[in-house]
């Protein structure tokens, strides 16, 4: 009900509707005439909960503004985009979030298997997952309960290819000479393409030797900084293009002589590693397999299955726990160089022949 302070025969309004309070005076010292204001104003609160309860979006929409809020400054901004592109082709940019059901969902997964890998599949239901719990979070939409984890499709152990030190010595002799920094840092760190095309300057904490690294899954986490990488970024030459000069990491471009931003999807850097494995010679091996080089090296320096799971960034061990053929390795190593029977050195044991019947 309106009501009056003792300091003014104004009548004020004070309600709540659907958790959000409305406070502000009638502008009328007539109660009836406050009250019918306060009624008008309840009824346009009422609406416009009414309508943020049942705001709804395109799919296209939905995932336009993830992009738009979450994902355009990221380092897989590309990615992203893609992905999006095949989801809107595959299920309809037209279709609306809140009518999204798990036929559509599995009618989507059978769809895209036939031409595409099941990791690929994966990655574009778990952005819509993503997408999705935007919308609900911030612009209140009502997603359906949706079987997402459920409808993704199992993937093929991922093969784990290590770059040995002479197919590295052959690669950096056939790779251009502008490319050296940014294939050298992948394999000091660990880095995925998309994290080290996107790493920008003020990522790059000298002062305290840290990098800010982005990650999938808009995740983000920080990489210690050694002496030898400390050396190594500051001699990295700089773009002189304004809109380059940001990122760490760039080429030669051979019509303007300028040094530009790394692509990392496609594009000339793409291809010009190619060929320089293909000129090394170097078989069966891809960019991201620099990734697992520096895995497989740090645990066979280390030992240590957390270290490295926490340098790359892993959310659990058990990811980390692909590399584990290496400590396999060490342990039989050093069986190699023991015996249990005698507690020293490994000694020829006789052949037990076979007793005859």
């Amino acid at each position: 009900m309106p009501f009056r302070t003792g300091t003014s025969k104004i009548y004020q309004y004070d309600i709540v509707v659907k958790g959000h309070r409305f406070r502000g005076t009638t502008g009328t010292e007539d109660f009836e005439q406050a009250k019918s204001i306060e009624a008008d104003v309840r009824a346009e609160a009422k609406s416009v909960a009414r309508k943020e309860a049942t705001a709804d979006y395109s799919l296209s929409e939905a995932l336009g503004t993830y992009y738009r809020d979450v994902s355009q400054h990221q380092a897989s901004a590309a990615t992203t985009a893609s992905q999006s592109k095949s989801l809107i082709a595959s299920i309809g940019g037209k279709t609306r979030i809140t009518k999204l059901s798990n036929p559509d969902i599995l009618a989507f997964v059978a769809k895209k298997r036939a031409t595409v890998s099941n990791a690929t599949v994966n990655r574009q239901l778990q952005l819509l997952g993503r997408a999705l719990r935007h919308m609900a979070k911030f612009y209140g939409v009502q997603v359906p309960d949706l079987s997402l984890k459920a409808a993704e499709t199992k993937e093929p152990k991922e093969r784990i290819r290590e770059l040995s030190l002479d197919e590295q010595e052959r690669l950096f002799s056939h790779l251009p000479l502008d490319l050296h920094a940014p294939v050298k840092f992948c394999l000091m760190t660990g880095a995925r393409i998309a994290t080290m095309t996107g790493l920008l300057w003020t990522d790059i904490h000298l002062d305290r030797r840290e990098i800010d690294f982005r990650l999938k899954g808009d995740e983000t986490m920080t990489f210690p900084i050694s002496r030898e990488m400390t050396a190594f970024l500051s001699a990295l030459p700089k773009s002189n293009v304004i809109g380059d000069r940001r990122y760490v990491f760039t080429r030669i471009d051979k019509n303007s002589l300028e040094r530009i931003q790394i692509v990392a999807k496609g594009g000339v850097f793409n291809t010009q590693f190619r060929d320089a494995l293909a000129s090394a010679k170097i078989e069966d091996f891809r960019f991201h397999d620099l990734r697992h080089t520096f895995a497989t090296r740090m645990l066979r320096q280390t030992r240590d299955l957390k270290l490295a799971s926490k340098l790359l960034g892993h959310k659990s061990i058990e990811t980390t726990s692909r590399y584990a053929h290496v400590l396999v390795d060490d342990m039989r190593s050093a069986l190699d160089d023991f015996s249990p029977l005698s507690g020293g050195s490994p000694q020829s044991l006789p052949q037990i022949s076979r007793l005859s019947d």
